[in-house]
């Protein structure tokens, strides 16, 4: 017995140093580690700098090994480069997927000659006493900086934009949108010793296109200034303090260009209260990561721009207008009424019908289609039916009643109608309708057109006055939806329909219509 234990004892012996090697030997520091080095950090493969630079390079190791690993990692610079801190760490980890991460501060002096330079990593791995040694290489370019401006460029500034960097067609291009305080309420709140409390911070987002046209991945940090166009210094209330912090701390971005790449970024745009509406320059730089020197600007001038007091005041105005005609023709009904015969009321019936089957209905298909196909200049098409079409019916009834009041209820039909058909009981519909029925009721009674003495067969001066009054009525419409919906309208668009739809097609239907009214007349009689 005693040979047989002690025979198990020299077996145990010599299996277990045996098994160990295997288990060594198993161990592959390709297969079970993973050893990563960038220079500067976040740059997958060579990087770029220049002289006067601090980089950061960064060093990764994780274990796919189940058991204890201990690990030291050298970082070796080129030399005249400085280190700030100990190039040497070690770490031990215990369990497969541990791993171990380092940013190394490094400087390179302003005097560096330009080149390339390798980085090299050394990892010693010990397992169960046997050493395995690990080596990565990476390559930093030097260059200088007249190379680094040649390679990188601002492609395009886009302002405002989405969280994308894409364009916002909802407001102008190069402009920005300040919520300033009117100066009528300014000077109430100095008389009465108020004051307005605004501590919200408008943003809004910036699009940066930028291009590298090297061979060289290059790590960039990019940030703007919004500067006064007279002075050229920069505007605080486009950068103020967020929550304690400068603006310059948000609104930057880090993007790594790859060669020959463009890339699109966004970065926000804080517009304080105390902003004012003018002309500003915008001012975007491009630095080297770990370098303040700025290799790239783009300057664009834009505008900031408050709120529009005309349109503002415009709406209230023909909101009010309108609510008073309404009022007054509800307050005395018996009166209006009274003033048209039964056969006018029913011809006021049938021309507002008309209107509505020939105009409103089509327009519901045709509205969206045109603008499909014409974009911007579907107004073109629309007013074929919403000017010509429609100054033909009013010109014509007006021939034929020429009483006051009978555009109004002519009006009135197409609302009532549209409401309750197509249920566009809308504000801006209600609104458009309104002024634009007292404003014509108004012109065609001063200039003799409807009343004891109605003259409506001169063709030069109701095309005249009906041109003039959907003139005001486009303009209150376009005001009503910049206030109501806040929507934008170029000027070039606002102009080109008030005079093309708002006077021309019209002059054009009150010509056509005044025929068609006599028309009318003569197979009446």
């Amino acid at each position: 017995m005693k040979n047989i234990g002690f025979f198990l004892l020299v077996l145990v012996l010599i299996v277990q140093p045996v098994a160990a090697q295997v288990q060594q030997e198993d161990f592959k520091p390709e297969d079970m580690t993973t050893f990563i080095i960038q220079v500067p950090h976040g740059v997958e493969g060579n990087g770029l700098a220049v002289g006067n630079s601090t980089l950061s390079a960064y060093l990764f190791f994780e274990s796919y090994y189940d058991g204890n690993m201990n690990v030291t990692v050298e970082l070796n610079l080129p030399k005249g480069f400085v280190l700030r801190e100990t190039p040497v760490h070690s770490f031990s980890l215990q369990t497969e997927y541990d791993d171990w991460y380092r940013l190394i501060d490094f400087y390179i002096p302003a005097d560096t000659p330009c080149g390339v330079y390798n980085i090299t990593a050394k990892a010693v791995v010990d397992v169960e006493g046997t050493k395995h040694t690990i080596v990565r290489t990476t390559q930093l370019k030097v260059a200088s900086k007249e190379e680094v401006a040649n390679e990188v460029s601002v492609s395009q500034l886009i302002v405002p934009s989405d969280e994308d960097g894409y364009g916002d067609p909802s407001h102008p291009s190069n402009t920005l949108v300040v919520q300033e305080t009117s100066p009528a309420l300014k000077k109430l709140l100095t008389v009465t010793d108020l004051k307005v409390e605004k501590d919200d911070l408008t943003s809004t987002y910036m699009g940066i296109e930028l291009t590298n046209a090297g061979n060289s991945t290059i790590p960039i940090i990019v940030t703007y200034d919004i500067l006064d166009a007279k002075t050229g210094e920069p505007v605080k209330a486009f950068k103020p303090d967020i929550m304690g912090m400068k603006a310059d701390t948000v609104c930057y971005a880090t993007v790594t260009l790859s060669p020959g790449s463009s890339s699109l970024i966004s970065l926000p745009m804080y517009i304080s209260p105390d902003a004012m509406g003018g002309e500003y320059l915008l001012r975007v730089k491009v630095k080297l990561t770990g370098s303040d020197w700025i290799a790239v600007t783009k300057e664009q001038k834009i505008a900031a721009i408050s709120r529009r007091w005309g349109p503002i005041i415009t709406t209230f105005t023909a909101s009010l207008l309108g609510i008073t005609a309404l009022g007054f023709f509800l307050s005395r009904p018996r009166e209006i009424m009274d003033r048209f015969k039964t056969r006018n009321l029913v011809l006021i019936a049938l021309f507002g019908t008309v209107s509505f089957a020939a105009i409103n209905l089509p327009m519901t298909i045709l509205w969206e289609l045109s603008h499909a196909i014409f974009g911007p200049f579907s107004f073109l098409f629309t007013g074929l039916f919403n000017e010509i079409l429609l100054y033909m019916l009013i010109a014509s009834l007006v021939v034929l009643i020429p009483k006051p009041g009978v555009i109004s209820l002519f009006m009135m039909v197409r609302f009532l109608l549209g409401g309750f058909i197509t249920g566009s009981f809308t504000p801006i519909t209600f609104i458009t309708l309104s002024v634009n029925a007292v404003i014509l009721e108004l012109l065609l009674y001063t200039a003799g057109i409807t009343g004891k003495n109605p003259a409506p067969d001169n063709r030069l001066k109701m095309g005249i006055l009906c041109g003039f009054a959907d003139m005001a009525g486009s303009y209150v419409s376009f005001s009503v939806w910049m206030v109501l919906y806040r929507l934008f309208y170029s000027d070039w668009y606002i102009a080109a329909n008030i005079l093309i739809d708002g006077f021309l097609y019209t002059f054009i239907g009150t010509w056509f219509g005044i025929s068609l009214g006599n028309r009318l007349k003569k197979v009446a009689e």
